[in-house]
């Protein structure tokens, strides 16, 4: 193993090395934000996220090799006559995991799995994502939806930190901008399947409004459109939300720095393994997210970040499981 290969990296509740740096700049270009990554040297104290290690390494000259771990240098002590000084190698180890209110979290199969997790990683931080929900809310008012996009990324970023360990705070949610492009791509491709559902609806709707206004419809005809759109509502919602599970892993895959139009191929690359199913734990986690709306709304903040967290957590199970 050439001599570069002392770094340890955190995956899938694991410590995987080592590996020479080489390889961890290869694993963050080909499939992991480097940001989301941690990394560390043997002898190493605590875990860095690779962004700040390939930051500082841009900065610096190479290297033949990386720095040994910092030991004491210790005199040699005295040797019986004859007797060969004893040699202490450094110690080449995994890092310790280091130490923080945050706990990394193990990919685990299952939707009451991803739940629980999603549950623990809300309440441990819940005015971090109290925080979090009011900018998004206030920036998006102000910015007339424009940040919303970027603003919903910056959520799913906030969940992989979290998920990964790291400590996070309501002002994570503005690295969602750094994902602006491809937040409003996926945007844009959620919204095109929606508008096409929607369409013949508008459509049924607007002719008993043509009728109240005189346009000419017959009043029978418009009684018997109003009719069927509103018992046509519910399906057209159910094809909604079936539709709308096609995406279900989008989000999570453009946080991780995935582009647009690759989140939203990988995403139905896995839903259409088992689509009925993700049909069902979308609209399971969708009302799970929306009971805090009939609290005064209050309770919105706390249900709410349970669907990007579990979200994440069914990603890093089938995405990111080793």
């Amino acid at each position: 193993m050439d001599g570069d290969a002392v770094w340890y990296y955190r995956l899938g509740g694991r410590t995987l090395g080592p590996v020479s740096w080489a390889e961890i700049e290869q694993l963050t270009t080909d499939a992991i934000d480097a940001e989301g990554l941690l990394v560390a040297r043997a002898g190493d104290k605590q875990w860095r996220s690779a962004a700040d290690i390939i930051d500082k390494r841009a900065d610096e000259a190479e290297e033949a090799e990386p720095e040994a771990p910092s030991e004491p240098e210790v005199a040699p002590a005295v040797a019986a006559p004859g007797a060969e000084p004893e040699i202490v190698p450094a110690a080449v180890e995994p890092p310790a995991t280091p130490d923080g209110p945050a706990n990394e979290f193990t990919p685990e199969p299952g939707l009451g799995k991803w739940v629980g997790q999603a549950w623990e990683m809300v309440i441990n931080e819940i005015w971090a994502w109290v925080g979090a929900l009011l900018l998004m809310l206030l920036v998006s008012t102000v910015t007339l939806g424009i940040a919303w996009p970027p603003l919903t990324a910056g959520l799913y970023m906030m969940a992989l930190k979290r998920y990964r360990g790291e400590e996070i705070g309501a002002g994570n949610i503005f690295d969602g901008f750094r994902r602006f492009a491809s937040s409003w791509g996926v945007t844009l491709l959620m919204a095109i399947p929606s508008v096409i559902l929607m369409a013949p609806m508008m459509i049924l709707f607007a002719i008993p409004a043509m009728q109240a206004q005189g346009g000419g419809v017959a009043e029978d005809l418009a009684v018997g459109v109003t009719v069927v759109a509103y018992i046509a509502m519910p399906i057209v919602w159910l094809l909604a939300m079936a539709v709308t599970a096609i995406f279900f892993y989008s989000w999570p895959l453009v946080a991780d720095g995935y582009r647009a139009w690759e989140s939203v191929t990988m995403s139905w690359e896995k839903v259409s393994q088992n689509f009925w199913s993700y049909v069902g734990i979308w609209l399971v986690l969708t009302l799970l997210a929306s009971v805090g709306s009939y609290a005064c709304y209050i309770g919105w903040f706390l249900t709410y970040p349970l669907l990007p967290c579990a979200q994440v957590a069914a990603y890093m199970w089938h995405f990111r499981h080793a």
